[in-house]
Parts: C-alpha cells; structure tokens; sequence
C-alpha cells in the first residue's frame, strides 16, 4: 500500500521512501554520459567523491576529453561499481580515481548513502551493477529503497528532484560549482589514513578491469588544507600518481570552503593545474609503453 501512494504521491515517497535529490547531480550527469556515443572514447573518465565533482573541471582538458562520474561520499567500493556502470556507456583512455585519504577511515568499503544516491537519481537502468552496489551494504532498508525505484523506473514514474539545491549548478560534464563563500583558516585534526587490505583489494580489481578495457590507471590524491601527504600503500606502489596537494594553490584557504572541498574558483586554479599534469602524464605513459 506505502509503494502503491508513493508511485501516485511525490510527498509520500519523498518522506517515506526516499528524496530525490540533485545533490552530487547524478541524475543530470548520468543522462549526459548516456548520450554520448560509445565510439567516441573519452581520454579522461573520473571517479571519486565530493573531492573530485566540486573540485575537478574536465572543460580544462581541452581538446582532450574528459567526463567526471564522481559523485557525493563515493567511496572506492563505490567506484568499483560505477566504473562498471559508465564502461555500459563510454570508454576510456585512461582512468582518474580521486582518492581522498580521510574516506578510508570510515566504516565499510561501499558507503550505503552514495549507493542510495545511485538507487534513487541515477539516470541510468536501476539495475545490474547499482543493484550490486545497492546489496553489498547488506542493509534491508537500502535494499528496500532499491527495489522501489527499480519498479518506479519500470512503471515510468520519474518524479523531478523534490528539492532544489540553490548553491550548485551543475556545469556539465560531471562538474558542480557552488556559490558559497571561501574559508579564511581552519584548525586541522590529526587522522590515520592507512588503506586497509581489504579496500588495497578493490582498488587493484579496478585497476585491472581498466586495463582489460584498454585503459591506464591514474591516482589521484585531491588537495586538502590539512593532508600533506599519506602513505602510499603498495598495492598501488606501481600505478601512475598525482598529488593535488602539489598545485600551487593547495594550502590557500580561500580557494576552499572547509578543509578539503574547494570553492569554484579554486576548483578554476586547480583544473588548470592538474590539466597540465594529465597532459603530462599521457606523454610519459605512451613514452613507457613505446
């Protein structure tokens, strides 16, 4: 009966199932990639969290061509099935995996709010490997919430997002800029960021599934006020690397509006930056493999 009113009552199901949101904009951002064509492969396919679609602009890569699939609170697990969800739709020379150390330390490898996010807004079928990411947490409510969705997309009911985020506007190719105000300090908090074995596992898995496709893998550790560095864990010791916090513009604080997501003209001076450096490391890939 609850499904039943939500599928003919937006207000129910936003408050008894679950919102539809334009936070992270996968709704808008899954659709754009769902229109390209497979047989135009891009150079540059992100994953990552918030670090990476507030703070990564792929316009910066022109001519090259890049296109973020990051999206809130994603964590590697995360990524591992989205990465199988946007290889449905496009392909890759190379593989950018932001990864934000702070996001290790949380409980579980697939954090359940990001798959919820996938469930609930993604563009894309609401089936195959959002389903999979969906039953990894383990969790009934958010197995639940899948399952809705998955017979609303079946039904045709595609309500619009309950609630506008006035903040954010969502550029295109999988970047949010927002309209808040930069920081002046901030007060860092020491954390241990070591990478289980268990998350080292997953991030080989998608190292390897890219290179089955014809793709290179490049980290990506994100600028961060209080980070300097983290260890490198060897189970990544041999894959290409970039750390953010070499831009020149890292420790600013008014390039950010908290101690690790940057407002939208530090996320301009960052882009620049690392634009450069993916052109860079292209050369010095297609050199090694030469």
């Amino acid at each position: 009966m609850l499904w039943t009113s939500a599928l003919n009552f937006q207000s129910i199901e936003t408050y008894f199932i679950a919102e539809r949101s334009e936070h992270g904009a996968v709704k808008m951002k899954t659709a754009e990639l769902m229109e390209r064509s497979k047989s135009d492969t891009l150079d540059f396919l992100f994953l990552g969290s918030s670090t990476c679609y507030r703070g990564v602009d792929p316009h910066y890569l022109d001519p090259l061509k890049g296109f973020s699939f990051c999206s809130s609170s994603q964590r590697i697990g995360n990524s591992s099935y989205i990465l199988d969800v946007a290889l449905e739709y496009t392909s890759t020379h190379y593989l950018v995996i932001d990864i934000y150390p702070k996001i290790w330390v949380d409980d579980g490898l697939v954090n359940k709010e990001a798959a919820k996010d996938w469930a609930v807004n993604s563009s894309t079928p609401k089936s195959g490997p959002i389903v999979d990411m969906v039953l990894a947490t383990g969790e009934p409510y958010y197995m639940a919430v899948a399952g809705y969705f998955w017979l609303a997309e079946r039904l045709g009911v595609d309500y619009p997002p309950y609630a506008h985020i006035a903040k954010d506007h969502y550029k295109g190719l999988g970047y949010v800029a927002n309209d808040v105000e930069p920081i002046e300090s901030v007060i860092c908090d020491d954390v241990d960021v070591e990478m289980s074995d268990a998350t080292c596992e997953i991030l080989r898995g998608m190292i390897a599934k890219a290179s089955l496709n014809g793709a290179h893998t490049i980290l990506l550790n994100p600028p961060q006020l209080c980070e300097e560095s983290f260890p490198r864990p060897d189970c990544f010791s041999d894959v290409l690397y970039i750390d953010g916090n070499d831009w020149p513009g890292a420790k600013t604080p008014i390039h950010y509006y908290d101690d690790h997501h940057l407002v939208d003209k530090g996320a301009a001076s960052y882009s620049v930056w690392l634009s450069k450096e993916l052109k860079k490391m292209t050369l010095v890939s297609v050199a090694f493999n030469d």
